[in-house]
């Protein structure tokens, strides 16, 4: 015969402990938030951002164990982790300012704002964000705010302990909501392939589950031990130890069967899928859709006041040959741009983000260059090589730095600070130089057929390539552009003034000057090409010099060049800058300064491999147009001409993307409106402040005067006289009076008293009952004098305590939860 469960003890034994408790419930929440600082270290890769989740932890658990020991309400432990956010954000988040006062005071901004506007920088910053500026500071509150709150809830809470545990999993769900774009590469152990995102959730929800289990566990185990303190009766070790057994067995396997299936479902269903987190839906508010394509103002730089004029200089180590400033991989018939007309900044090809420390910390090799400013290139940033970083200097470079934006797929950059780089400003590249060009002939198409638009391609290019009979794939491409380029003759301009020489043509020193169109629009292209197959037909058979008839500089050949490409199943795109070195007789910029006449665009292209090469495409300017073809003109007929009855006949205005852009009149004269500007953003940045500290308070305070009123305005008396007594309950409440829910109206009159004359409440408690009870509810007139007396008794709760005490009972929630029946022991 067995044992009886239970045994009856004649000393009831103390209840346990509480300092176990808190223990053990902090080492699962901290449990929780660990896996949540595992799924955002790929956001910032960088021990700082260790130590800013150690100090957040830890001063949530500092600020949640004070609002315990001493009772505080809500609002005093929200603001004992607001007052803890803002001491540790500059030291701890942005440990990086302390260099200065200037930089400290700009970084205590930054934090104190960080709560409304850091998600910017989270998103529109490539990663990973390291400690760059402030963007610790989210992760910071995020850390400090879900450990203030999980702690509060799970050690004060004993039914509704559960949302500390949904709280706690909120640092995992931003790692992944404001991770990568794509997902990282898989982890092997032995033929199975899992991802580490997989292996995040995995730890999520064995740590969500051990938490329950922990929690239900003790909870358990406490009332069984206070059962046992208060009767005597103790159980026995076996059912314990049975219980225990089947629900960690059930959990288990619960556990077990979700990771098989998202080691073996997971890979598969994830495999070559988009990953959709916050950052690919918000993208940067640029200037790149307002500002005008570079290569439509190329032809600007080659007049004479800024032929020689120095835009920048670079100060770069051999081996760096070329400088880019602008990339332009569409183009729609009219201009080739860097942003997609159809898709916008939603391409990879045009998203634009900041650089906050290295890109790529792998890449070996790494060389340093130098750039200071001339005259500018508006807002294209000068760049070369593949950029690891970059790092401004002089006193605006917190500025430079924080509107610089740089494109990893094509290579380049903006600067969209107001105002951007000017004369003087000066930043440090750290590149990786770009591999050796493979040879033209060896490059292997990666598609097919093109891929522009029929009504951007003209239809004398396609029949001029067609007629070459080049072949395809690297070797036809580098015959076509070949023959382009010895065919074509160079000209910056469309006319000359009389008497006077341009400088660009003077530089050239040979050959002369042929007049030739600006813009690279379809027309503009097939006129170009049109040219081309005239004088073939003319001079069937001839050599190059013999058929050179196309006219125009790197503006036509460059987009003209980039449709060849395309046409022979290359990915194309338009490069703008200039080059320090050249293995042809190419205009180079001469010890690094590089003028606007050493500005020159040239095509990349793309073989199978994604393997990028760049191409020159500047006609020849040593061979001059045949005369046979140049010389034919529409004949001449001779008109008398009476200059008293003649009248000026003013031409249409040129439209600048098919023609020279017209003179631009002077600009008017402007007030500075920075200082303004200025004062305004300073201002807007102070007004985000207080709303964010303030409108929380001021929300509590109009909620409950909107309640209050509304109480007042009931459409019948009785209705008033009930509102008024649940304005009189809830302002008792709001001053820390208890408020049973079982206890009558006139007993809750006399407890509200305590000791002073309780015949104002009485009388409201009466009042309230006849409105409720009586047939004949009481008038108009007593309804007024029922609020004063509500009015009266908010005063007397308030008389004899300090400032913080009655702010402290305005601003109190209590009186806005729901109070229910107590329950019964």
């Amino acid at each position: 015969m067995t044992a009886a469960p239970t045994r009856r003890d004649a000393r009831r034994r103390p209840a346990p402990s509480r300092t176990g408790f808190y223990v053990g419930q902090a080492v699962v929440i901290d449990l929780l938030l660990a896996v949540g600082a595992i799924a955002a270290w790929p956001i910032y890769r960088s021990t700082a951002f260790i130590v800013v989740v150690s100090a957040g932890i830890s001063a949530g658990h500092v600020v949640a164990a004070m609002g315990v020991r001493w009772r505080w309400s809500g609002w005093w432990v929200a603001l004992a982790a607001l007052g803890a956010y803002l001491a540790l954000g500059v030291p701890v988040a942005a440990a990086g300012s302390l260099s200065s006062a200037d930089a400290a005071l700009r970084a205590l901004v930054s934090v104190a704002t960080a709560p409304v506007t850091g998600w910017k920088d989270l998103l529109t910053l490539e990663l990973p964000l390291g400690s760059y500026q402030a963007t610790l500071a989210p992760t910071l509150l995020l850390f400090l705010g879900s450990a203030v709150a999980a702690l509060s809830i799970a050690w004060r809470g004993t039914r509704w302990w559960m949302p500390a545990v949904a709280v706690s999993l909120v640092p995992a769900v931003f790692g992944v909501a404001f991770g990568a774009r794509s997902l990282a590469a898989p982890l092997r152990v032995g033929p199975v392939a899992v991802q580490p995102e997989t292996l995040v959730g995995i730890a999520a929800l064995v740590t969500a589950l051990v938490a329950v289990i922990w929690r239900t566990t003790d909870e358990r185990r406490r009332a069984l031990a206070t059962a046992s303190a208060a009767t005597g009766v103790v159980r026995g070790p076996g059912g314990r130890r049975r219980g225990s057994a089947a629900r960690a067995a059930t959990a288990v396997g619960m556990v077990v069967v979700a990771i098989a299936a998202a080691a073996v479902w997971g890979p598969w269903a994830l495999a070559d899928q988009p990953r959709s987190v916050a950052r690919s839906v918000v993208d940067p508010i640029l200037e790149l859709e307002r500002a005008p394509s570079p290569l439509a103002a190329y032809r600007a730089s080659f007049t004479d006041e800024r032929y020689d004029e120095t835009l920048f200089t670079v100060t770069a180590s051999t081996g760096l040959d070329r400088v880019r400033l602008a990339t332009l991989p569409f183009y729609d018939g009219r201009t080739v741009r860097a942003v997609d007309p159809v898709t916008g900044t939603a391409d990879p090809m045009t998203s634009f983000t900041r650089v906050p420390s290295s890109l790529d910390e792998s890449a070996a090799g790494a060389a340093v260059v130098t750039v200071r400013m001339g005259t500018g290139t508006g807002i294209w940033v000068p760049t070369i090589g593949a950029l690891r970083a970059i790092a401004f200097e002089g006193p605006r470079a917190a500025d430079f730095a924080d509107g610089f934006f740089h494109n990893a797929a094509t290579g380049g950059a903006i600067e969209i600070a107001d105002p951007g780089l000017t004369a003087g400003d000066a930043y440090r590249l750290d590149v990786v130089p770009e591999p050796a060009a493979a040879p033209v002939a060896s490059l292997v198409p990666s598609r097919t057929g093109p891929s522009l638009p029929a009504e951007a391609v003209p239809a004398s290019l396609t029949e001029w390539i067609e007629a070459q009979q080049a072949g395809s794939g690297g070797s036809g491409l580098e015959t076509l552009l070949d023959r382009l380029r010895s065919r074509g003759y160079l000209s910056h301009a469309l006319q000359l003034t009389p008497g006077q020489t341009p400088s660009w043509l003077q530089d050239l020193g040979e050959g002369g000057f042929q007049s030739s169109r600006a813009g690279h629009s379809a027309d503009r292209i097939g006129a170009l090409f049109t040219q081309l197959l005239d004088r073939e037909a003319e001079a069937p058979g001839g050599s190059d010099a013999d058929l050179v008839a196309a006219v125009g500089d790197d503006e036509q050949f460059a987009v003209a060049g980039m449709i060849i490409a395309d046409q022979l199943g290359f990915n194309a795109r338009v490069v703008v800058g200039t080059r320090l070195a050249s293995a042809e007789d190419l205009p180079v910029c001469d010890e690094g300064a590089c003028r606007g006449g050493d500005l020159a665009a040239w095509i990349e292209v793309q073989d199978a491999a994604g393997r990028w090469t760049p191409i020159d495409v500047t006609p020849q300017h040593e061979s001059f147009p045949s005369p046979d073809l140049e010389q034919r003109r529409d004949p001449e007929n001779p008109t008398d001409v009476r200059r008293d009855e003649a009248e000026p006949v003013l031409p249409a205005d040129a439209s600048p993307a098919d023609g020279d852009r017209p003179a631009q009149d002077a600009p008017d004269e402007q007030a500075d409106l920075s200082a303004l500007w200025t004062a305004v953003r300073i201002g807007g940045i102070s007004l985000l402040a207080v709303v964010v500290l303030v409108g929380p308070l001021v929300t509590v305070l109009a909620i409950k005067a909107l309640r209050r009123r509304g109480r007042r305005r009931r459409p019948d008396v009785a209705g008033r006289f009930t509102g008024g007594w649940e304005e009189y309950v809830d302002t008792a409440v709001d001053h820390g009076y208890p408020a049973p829910a079982h206890l009558t109206r006139q007993e809750l009159a006399l407890l509200f008293a305590q000791g002073a004359d309780g015949g104002a409440g009485t009388r409201l408690a009466t009042w309230a009952d006849r409105s409720v009870f009586d047939v004949a509810p009481p008038s108009t007139e007593e309804n007024d004098e029922f609020w004063r007396i509500v009015a009266a008794e908010r005063s007397r709760f308030a008389a004899g305590k300090g400032f913080w005490a009655r702010l402290r009972a305005r601003l109190s929630l209590r009186s806005l939860l729901p109070r229910t029946r107590p329950r019964r022991r």
